[in-house]
């Protein structure tokens, strides 16, 4: 039960799905907050989000930035339709596209100023090549923020340093500059933040 629940945070779907969205959207309401402090976000910036799960992120910015655009890509239908409904306004105003794909197969029809994820990187089937295709989403001094709070069991303060480190040097093979490494307390678990431009 615990495994097949645990899956849910990975692709969630029906009820066990929705669950997990909810979840997902508290725990994580503070942790998107600051990742979108770290972007550094501009009036008219283009934004994506990679994994946008319940759509709380996107809302939250363009409750802030209304002249901003944020398109996201996830691979789940079920969080399609659940950010959908909480952003149905931007979306109706042309300002918010959401889209059903893995990251390495997302291919946009534009380039960004800022790309963030949060709690999502460890998912990515190809993390630094991912990366690389992220890279090149991205407009000339554009930043990335790749944020995560480890999940697994066992997870500490080691764990979250180390994970800080390992991004850092998929950023660094992928093509960004001027990395920073940030942490924030939270429960359960320290909280990594990795920033790069490109």
């Amino acid at each position: 039960m615990f495994d097949i629940f645990a899956r849910q945070f990975e692709k969630p779907q029906g009820l066990l799905g929705k669950l997990a969205g909810k979840i997902m959207y508290f725990e994580n309401r503070k942790i998107n907050r600051w990742t979108i402090e770290q972007l550094q976000i501009n009036r008219r910036d283009s934004i994506l989000e990679v994994g946008f799960g319940p759509g709380y992120s996107i809302k939250h910015i363009m409750d802030q930035w209304r002249y901003a655009e944020t398109d996201g890509v996830d691979v789940s239908e079920d969080m399609r339709t659940a950010a959908a409904k909480l952003n149905d306004d931007y979306i109706q105003q042309g300002k918010v596209r959401l889209f059903v794909k893995d990251v390495h197969d997302y291919f946009p029809d534009k380039r960004y100023n800022k790309i963030f994820s949060v709690n999502n990187y460890p998912l990515w089937r190809k993390p630094r090549e991912s990366l690389q295709h992220l890279h090149g989403m991205l407009e000339k001094d554009g930043k990335i923020a790749i944020t995560v709070q480890p999940r697994e069991e066992g997870a500490d303060e080691t764990i979250t340093k180390n994970l800080g480190q390992v991004i850092k040097a998929d950023m660094e093979a992928a093509g960004f500059h001027s990395i920073s490494i940030s942490f924030k307390e939270a429960r359960p678990v320290l909280t990594v933040c990795v920033t790069g431009i490109k």
